[in-house]
């Protein structure tokens, strides 16, 4: 019986479908993309540019900025993109109107029953001392009154003993170095008996009242918090144009600029001294560039002629200790066991969290000396 073949069928494996090809973009896609990206970046940065800007040395350059920048923060703010720029900058850390100038905003804080409210004990300074004078107030002295020099400071300007139900109410201020020296402080102090407020703003300074009125923020402190003690730290922005009260240029280093701002310093010191706020002004150290050095420290000589004018103010001089054995800029200096450490960020102007506190030290040494640090506040002695 013949039997039949069958033919053999090939089965071919199915293809799997090919992928659709990709699609290229236009050189006109890609410049839309591009200034889709550029535009939302320049709406969400407005807020911050401005306030950069807002800061800058007066010019033309700043007028330009301002003009630009303003429409661009309106868009901003009326499409609520602000309100993401200012939660990004809160989760960095950063208070997104710090740089805004303003008013100051000053924490909730039980103040004591007005009698322990500081008094007044004199009229405020009314003269500059001899420029060539370095040395402490004369009150610390005893000079001018007859009395031999005192050891420590007057009866009239020795900071109160605090309790714990009325808190030594100490407060720093300035610009973005006090930012760092007011936690420095505050780790060298007591809190049992001690409150310390850091209330410095960056970008800030005497110069610019325009964009930040350090004399009304002192004013302001003074009043909600009433300070017994007021470390001020600022300058490092101020080599720049002032604006007058008719709202012309000063320029920096002329007669006029030199008169207003000995005029400012005095200001902001008169408004603490007169309610009886004890007031250690901090000077500015030195810094790596060196084109800067004669004008901070023409400033620190203002600085030093102001607070000496005072029976309630006193200068510390953070320029020496932080200079290299040869005069120049150091990253570096010795602590208490001679090891060589570094005290100063990268920028050459700021300091290291172990340069502040160092400075807090200094700042410290010298309101116990002019003033008399009450022992149980202090957490470091010597």
């Amino acid at each position: 019986m013949q039997t039949m073949e069958r033919p053999i069928v090939v089965l071919e494996k199915a293809r799997p479908p090919e992928p659709p090809e990709p699609r290229r973009a236009s050189a006109r896609d890609v410049f839309v993309t591009i200034v889709a990206c550029l535009s939302l970046w320049a709406l969400l940065a407005a807020p911050l540019l401005q306030r950069s800007a807002e800061a800058g040395p007066v010019g033309a350059r700043r007028s330009a900025a301002l003009a630009l920048l303003r429409p661009l923060v309106a868009i901003s703010d009326g499409l609520f993109l602000s309100r993401a720029t200012g939660s990004i900058e809160r989760a960095l850390g950063r208070d997104p109107d710090e740089a805004a100038g303003g008013e100051l905003a000053l924490p909730a804080f039980a103040l004591p029953p007005d009698e322990f409210e500081p008094k007044p004990t004199h009229a405020g300074p009314t003269g500059g001392p001899d420029p060539t004078e370095s040395s402490p107030p004369p009150a610390h002295e005893g000079e001018g009154n007859g009395e031999a020099p005192a050891e420590g400071p007057a009866a009239a300007t020795a900071l109160r003993t605090p309790t714990r139900s009325n808190k030594l109410r100490v407060a720093v201020i300035g610009d973005s170095l006090s930012q760092g020296l007011g936690p420095a402080i505050e780790r060298w102090m007591n809190p049992s008996v001690v409150r310390v407020l850091s209330l410095g703003r960056q970008s800030t300074g005497l110069s610019r009242e325009d964009y930040f009125n350090w004399q009304a923020g002192m004013r302001q402190i003074v009043e909600e918090f009433r300070p017994d003690l007021v470390f001020v730290m600022l300058g490092s922005n101020d080599a720049q144009a002032q604006i007058s009260r008719d709202g012309t240029s000063i320029p920096v280093g002329s007669a006029q600029w030199v008169e207003g701002y000995r005029e400012r310093a005095a200001n902001l010191l008169r408004e603490a001294t007169r309610a009886g706020t004890h007031v250690v002004w901090v000077g500015i150290p030195i810094v790596e560039e060196r084109q800067r050095w004669d004008f901070y420290r023409r400033v620190n000589d203002i600085y030093r002629d102001t607070a000496s004018a005072d029976p309630l103010g006193t200068y510390v001089d953070t320029w020496t200790p932080f200079e290299g054995r040869d005069g120049r800029y150091t990253a570096f200096v010795r602590n208490e066991r001679g090891d060589l450490v570094d005290v100063r960020a990268p920028d050459g102007v700021h300091f290291t969290p172990t340069g502040y506190t160092f400075l807090g030290q200094l700042a410290i040494r010298a309101a116990d000396q002019a003033f008399g640090m009450p022992e149980k506040a202090v957490s470091f002695h010597g």
